[in-house]
């Protein structure tokens, strides 16, 4: 018998674990199998809503002493900040504690160097949203020392043996700057059926008020500038005559929200935009997204824009709707013209008003893509699949071998 103590693996997490399972609908299943393997140390924030139970059961619980309101901008930024100078002492309690590998599931600046310096080499880390592009523009802290700390980041990225991206597109960026492929894993985002589904469309368009007989256009997440909602805003007014029937359904909250509310009143198109605010529960956004006929997915096309699949392209499919998307790296990926969707250029949107009108007009083609998306997603973002993508090589990564010798896994497109 091997009563040898099992490995130890911490997950860092800002928003904490109820959220984190919220946000990616894998980490319950991925913490429950690295169990069976690993001695499981999760660290983040405390949350008003109730811990996933197979998180509950299989890690233990490191919480900060205060919690998150994602639905607060300012909150959000506090918290980070907060976060990020806590970073020092988890990976010091980690290091003390013969951690053997930690695995960050975020892309938050300057957490990768502060986990190589204070813990040590054996550091994992999901590379996705740049937040010093995103938010450049809105605060000058941020363009003062934006610069200086992408190269600190990218510094400490090429020296990580594992990263995990959200796109294929991703690792060939990563690539380019000086790190090898064979430490780059991609694994797309998880969808929770069972949460995100078809529904009925006419009940789910009552408690958003849309007419029965609107075409609507869909988009989900959190409004900041980089989604380029006004870009869609003003294509919509411009184009007014062309799609009478037209919605465009908002669902969500953010620091653009104001903003966007004042552009319909001065575009006078208040009465086809509508804003749903901050929905309370999942099953409460799945509704909003079946009220809509077509998927809205759209970014403004910063470069990491292409580094990941976006919440409205993956519920919007899981729901069966088709999706009419930026034409980036990961949406890509997946979406095909006459597929699943259409794309088109997010930099000029030259062609979104003619791929807009061919959904618009044609009910069966709608349905036929909406179907495909829907297949096509069950595929992509089948929950066990992206478990056994994450936690075959995070358990490479805490066998007693050298970091830099880890073999990865091959990833089964």
């Amino acid at each position: 018998m091997n009563d040898a103590p099992k490995p130890r693996i911490a997950l860092w997490f800002r928003y904490g674990p109820a959220d984190h399972a919220q946000l990616f609908h894998a980490i319950p299943r991925i913490v429950q199998d690295l169990a069976t393997h690993a001695e499981v140390h999760y660290f983040g924030l405390k949350s008003k809503t109730p811990v996933p139970d197979l998180i509950r059961e299989n890690a233990v619980l490191h919480y900060l002493p205060f919690t998150v309101d994602r639905t607060c901008t300012r909150d959000k930024w506090w918290k980070t900040a907060l976060w990020i100078i806590s970073i020092p002492w988890i990976a010091l309690w980690c290091r003390f504690h013969r951690v053997r590998a930690v695995y960050i599931d975020e892309t938050i600046p300057l957490a990768a160097p502060l986990a190589r310096l204070f813990y040590g080499p054996r550091v994992a880390m999901t590379i996705a949203d740049f937040f010093i592009d995103i938010y450049a523009e809105q605060h000058a802290a941020v363009r003062l020392f934006g610069g200086l700390i992408k190269r600190l980041d990218l510094w400490a990225w090429r020296r990580l043996p594992l990263i995990f991206t959200r796109a294929k597109s991703t690792r060939a960026w990563l690539a380019e700057q000086g790190i090898p492929e064979d430490r780059v894993q991609p694994v797309y985002d998880p969808c929770e059926f069972s949460i995100y589904h078809p529904t009925d469309r006419a009940a789910a368009r009552q408690p958003v008020n849309l007419p029965p007989d609107a075409v609507v256009l869909v988009h989900h997440g959190i409004l900041h500038p980089n989604k380029g909602n006004d870009r869609i805003l003003r294509a919509l007014a411009e184009h007014r005559d062309r799609f009478p029937k037209l919605r465009y359904l908002l669902i969500g909250d953010g620091p653009d929200m104001e903003r966007l509310r004042a552009m319909t009143k001065e575009l006078d198109i208040e009465e086809r935009v509508h804003f749903t605010g901050w929905l309370k529960t999942l099953e409460e956004v799945n509704q909003a997204i079946n009220a809509g006929d077509i998927a809205l997915v759209m970014r403004i096309g910063q470069r990491s824009d292409d580094f990941h699949m976006t919440g409205a392209l993956v519920h919007g499919m899981a729901c069966g709707l088709p999706v009419l998307g930026a034409r980036l790296g990961g949406v890509s990926e997946v979406i095909t013209d006459d597929h699943n969707g259409y794309l088109f250029d997010p930099h000029t949107l030259r062609d979104f008003p003619d791929k807009l009108e061919t959904l618009y007009r044609d009910p069966a083609l709608r349905k036929r893509l909406g179907e495909q998306a829907l297949a096509d997603a069950q595929h992509h973002f089948d929950i066990q699949r992206i478990t056994d993508q994450t936690v075959a090589p995070l358990l490479e990564l805490i066998k007693e071998r050298r970091t830099s010798n880890i073999q990865r896994p091959t990833l089964k497109s």
